[in-house]
C-alpha cells in the first residue's frame, strides 16, 4: 500500500542512526582529542581564531564519520534531524530557521539586503568585521561606535547613530573584546530603535552564546520572536567544535529570512557528514556542558596569569581574552608567531590589545609563561627575527 512505503528521507535517515551507532562501537578511532593535548599546525600553536581546541565532541565525531558511508546520498533525515532539534530548542516552526554554511553568510546577505547608499549601518568599534566590510562595498555608510572602557558595547552610542540606518549589527557577547549586554538593555534599546530609525534592522549576532555566563546576559531570540526586525545567528564554529564543518543558522520572521535567501544566502551546499555532526552535537549535552565548564576555569586561570604580571583584561563571556600588553599588537602578534605561537589579529582601534583563544589546559600551560616572557623580553631579543610582513597573518576568515 502507498501509505506504507518508506519515503528516501525515512532510508536515509535509517542507515544513518546505524551507521552512528556502529561507528560509535568501534572504539578509539572515535576518541576526541585529549584535554590536555597540545596540537600544533606546521609547528605552530593556534590561539588567535577562536576555534574549540578539542574539537568534534564523541557523538558529534561518530556521527561524521558514519556519514562516509552515505556520501554518495543527497541529505535526508539528518537535515529534518537537525531542524527538529532547533525548532524544538527556540519555539519555532522550521519557517523561522534558515541553515547555512557558516554564520558569517547570513551576516553578509543580511547586510546586502538592509543597508545601501541610503541605509547606513550601525556597528561597535572593534567589532565583528563582515557587515562593515560589506556594507561599505554596497555603498553604505558605516557608523562605527567605540566600546566602552570594559569592551562592552555601548547601546546608547549606538541608538545616537541610528537616524536612517538600514542594520544594526549587535555582536553579543562581542568579538573581539569579549564582553557581553544584558537582556533588559538589548530589550530597551530595540524598544527606543523604533522611534529613532522605526524601518532598521537588529542583527544579534550570537556566536559565542553557549560560552555566555555574564549576569544578565540572555539569548535575543524573544526579541527576534516579538518583532520581524529583529534576527538572531547562531554558529556551530565555536563550542560545537564545527569550524572546519561550516554550519550556522538564523532565526527569525519568515518574511525576513526570504529577504535573506534573495541576498544569496544558500542552504544548498551543506553536506551529510556537516547535517550529521551538527544534529549529534547539538544534542550531546553532556560534551557540551564539559566544554563550557572547561573553557570557564581556562579562562579564569588564564586572566589571573596576566593580571598578576600587571596587565589589564577585559571582561568576556567568550572563549578568549583580550589582553592589554601595552604595545603595538601587530608587531608582538608577528614576534609571538615567529616563537610558534599563533595569537589573534589587530583589531583597531584597540590596537595595545591581545586577543587570546582559550586552548586546552596543555596549551595554556605552554603558552602563557611564553608569551609572559616574550613581553617581558628585552626588546632585541623580542625581535630577534624581525617583524616580518603581512604575511606574518594568516588568512582573517573573519575569526
Amino acid at each position: 500500500m502507498a501509505g506504507d512505503r518508506l519515503s528516501r528521507r525515512d532510508v536515509l535517515g535509517g542507515l544513518m542512526t546505524a551507521a552512528a551507532v556502529g561507528a560509535a562501537a568501534r572504539g578509539t578511532v572515535l576518541a576526541s582529542p585529549a584535554a590536555g593535548e597540545i596540537r600544533r599546525s606546521a609547528g605552530i600553536l593556534r590561539l588567535g581564531a577562536n576555534e574549540n581546541p578539542i574539537g568534534l565532541g564523541p557523538a558529534a565525531r561518530a556521527a561524521f564519520l558514519a556519514a562516509a558511508d552515505e556520501a554518495n546520498r543527497y541529505p535526508g533525515r539528518v537535515w529534518d534531524t537537525l531542524l527538529s532539534q532547533l525548532t524544538t530548542q527556540h519555539g519555532v516552526d522550521s519557517s523561522w530557521i534558515h541553515l547555512t554554511p557558516g554564520s558569517g553568510e547570513l551576516l553578509r546577505a543580511a547586510t546586502a539586503a538592509f543597508t545601501g547608499p541610503a541605509k547606513s549601518l550601525v556597528i561597535a568599534a572593534p567589532t565583528y568585521e563582515t557587515p562593515a566590510r560589506t556594507a561599505s562595498a554596497g555603498g553604505a555608510t558605516v557608523h562605527a561606535v567605540p566600546v566602552t572602557s570594559e569592551g562592552r558595547l555601548d547601546l546608547d552610542g549606538m541608538l545616537a547613530k541610528a537616524a536612517g540606518a538600514g542594520m544594526i549589527f549587535v555582536c553579543n557577547p562581542n568579538n573581539p573584546t569579549g564582553g557581553s549586554v544584558a537582556a533588559t538593555a538589548l530589550a530597551d534599546f530595540v524598544t527606543k530603535l523604533k522611534g529613532v530609525a522605526p524601518e532598521a534592522h537588529v542583527l544579534v549576532d550570537e556566536a559565542y552564546f553557549e560560552y555566555a555566563d555574564e549576569p544578565g546576559y540572555a539569548t535575543a531570540v524573544p526579541l527576534a520572536i516579538a518583532n520581524p526586525r529583529v534576527l538572531v545567528t547562531r554558529t556551530f564554529s565555536k563550542v560545537f567544535g564545527m569550524a572546519g564543518l561550516r554550519l550556522g543558522y538564523a532565526i527569525a520572521h519568515p518574511d525576513t529570512l526570504s529577504e535573506l535567501q534573495t541576498r544569496g544566502s544558500s542552504t544548498g551546499m551543506l553536506s551529510v557528514a556537516t547535517l550529521a555532526a551538527g544534529g549529534a552535537a547539538f544534542g550531546d549535552t553532556a560534551h557540551l556542558a564539559g566544554e563550557r565548564e572547561r573553557n570557564k576555569t581556562l579562562r579564569r586561570t588564564t586572566r589571573e596569569k596576566f593580571e598578576a604580571a600587571g596587565y589589564r583584561v577585559l571582561p568576556s563571556a567568550a572563549n578568549f581574552l583580550m589582553i592589554d600588553i601595552r604595545r603595538d599588537i601587530g608587531s608582538f602578534g608577528s614576534t609571538c608567531r615567529r616563537n610558534g605561537i599563533m595569537v589573534a589579529r589587530p583589531f583597531p582601534p584597540l590596537s595595545t590589545f591581545m586577543r587570546l583563544t582559550i586552548g586546552t589546559e596543555a596549551e595554556m600551560a605552554e603558552a602563557v609563561p611564553a608569551i609572559l616572557e616574550l613581553l617581558s623580553a628585552p626588546t632585541s631579543a623580542r625581535l630577534r627575527d624581525g617583524f616580518g610582513g603581512p604575511g606574518d597573518w594568516p588568512p582573517a576568515y573573519g575569526c
